[in-house]
């Protein structure tokens, strides 16, 4: 399986150029809606660029740790949500299956959106879902390893393996290259334990 790292350095420069984009394009949405909790730094600096200050989060669940978990996204409110007559922009940090996004325009319609636009990062070629704006087309199904999601994904990298997990995911860091860390050995060791934990399995 290809993984493809980005550090936060990398990760801040696709937000601004996803943001740029949009202000190239004159987009002025009245609401920009962030998909918790991948898109909640992109959409942040999209809002702020934008200078749209409505800036609502949905939380959307189709993957667990390491894993789709659901046939089709859960979508929740993280608080009111007014769409109507309005122009909403929707902002993620990929489009995966599109199941998502799919789910969430569908849903802003229904509540009388004037008009839903959607932005990602990353749009897979393999997406049932295209979105109107993005920074980069993934032509290759690849597991994306975006640092606001550090310690969740190098867990779910580490228990595909099987085995120690510990030892996997420190293999991983070592394989994919991965730089600006900003945790030592024994935090990302001790941040780890916390899934492994939850997830029922001796440590």
């Amino acid at each position: 399986m290809e993984v493809v790292y980005i550090p936060w350095s990398k990760a801040v420069e696709y937000c601004y150029k996803l943001a740029s984009t949009l202000l190239d394009a004159n987009e002025s949405p009245d609401i920009v809606v962030a998909v918790s909790r991948g898109g909640l730094v992109p959409a942040r600096i999209v809002s702020d660029v934008l200078g749209v200050d409505e800036l609502v989060v949905l939380r959307s669940r189709l993957w667990g740790i390491g894993g789709r978990v659901r046939e089709e996204p859960e979508i929740k409110a993280h608080e009111e949500l007014a769409p109507a007559g309005k122009s909403i922009l929707v902002v993620d940090e990929v489009v995966d299956t599109g199941a998502t996004l799919t789910r969430i325009v569908r849903l802003l319609k229904g509540l009388g959106a004037a008009e839903v636009k959607t932005a990602v990062i990353h749009y897979k070629a393999s997406s049932s879902f295209k979105p109107d704006y993005f920074v980069e087309r993934v032509e290759k199904w690849a597991w994306i390893f975006y640092p606001w999601s550090f310690s969740e994904t190098l867990y779910g990298l580490a228990k595909q393996g099987g085995g120690d997990v510990y030892e996997n995911a420190f293999k991983t860091l070592r394989d994919i290259g991965a730089s600006e860390l900003y945790m030592d050995p024994l935090r990302i060791k001790a941040s780890l334990k916390k899934y492994v934990d939850r997830a029922g399995k001796p440590a």
